[in-house]
């Protein structure tokens, strides 16, 4: 069974045909960008191969990575969407990605014209503001060791996925700070696996080394299928 047919499987059967209507397969490839800050959302995708990562640019320029999408999750801008207003989010591919997706106004009327759909989108939203709320107090409350731990305790399971420079966006601090951290954390915890604290990305061999900046030319998700070119 696809991700997607999983998280149908949540819904009434008529409400998950309907998902399926609305629904469409599409491919973004590794560095293009599903949604660009300044943009305004027009599209819900569904994870069901890949990896995306969220983040904001400060007015110095630099990255603020806020979150990971990877299988068996929704991406989009939801709060931009939500308020119909630009994106403050860039959404950038990590890896190929297959996706499901939906014109936000399809999924809005889909969602107001089902009960069942309803009830899931309104879990799916108190998990987000639970999720939001607790990155926010970790970036003002806790220190960047903290962080790091943090990270490990939600997304372990995507660290071998992830570069340094994307993990040490998303915890606040830069690359060589971030091997300081872990250093110290393996050097208390010998008795842990290696693997406990990522030293499989000590460095970006993992992907050529290729600069962590998405590709500067407009990107869209293509119908599953076409070229990308």
């Amino acid at each position: 069974m696809s991700e997607f047919e999983r998280f149908l499987a949540q819904l009434p059967a008529a409400e998950a045909a309907r998902g399926r209507d609305v629904f469409r397969p599409a491919r973004v490839e590794r560095g293009e960008l599903m949604v660009r800050a300044g943009d305004r959302p027009d599209r819900v995708g569904f994870v069901e191969r890949g990896l995306f990562r969220l983040y904001a640019t400060d007015p110095a320029g630099t990255e603020r990575t806020m979150g990971f999408r990877a299988e068996g999750e929704l991406v989009c801008a939801y709060s931009a969407a939500l308020r119909k207003e630009a994106s403050q989010l860039t959404i950038e591919a990590l890896e190929p990605a297959e996706l499901m997706v939906a014109p936000r106004s399809g999924y809005d009327a889909m969602v107001a014209a089902n009960p069942g759909w309803q009830r899931l989108v309104a879990r799916l939203t108190e998990e987000l503001y639970l999720r939001v709320e607790q990155r926010q107090s970790e970036l003002l409350l806790t220190d960047a060791t903290a962080r790091y731990r943090q990270f490990l305790a939600d997304h372990g399971a995507l660290a071998n996925r992830l570069t340094q420079r994307q993990i040490a966006s998303y915890v606040g601090v830069t690359p060589e700070a971030l091997s300081r951290i872990r250093g110290r954390l393996i050097s208390i915890n010998d008795d842990r696996p290696e693997t406990a604290y990522g030293r499989e990305h000590d460095d970006d061999a993992r992907d050529g080394n290729r600069s962590s900046r998405p590709r500067s030319g407009p990107a869209t998700a293509h119908p599953a299928g076409e070229a990308t070119g």
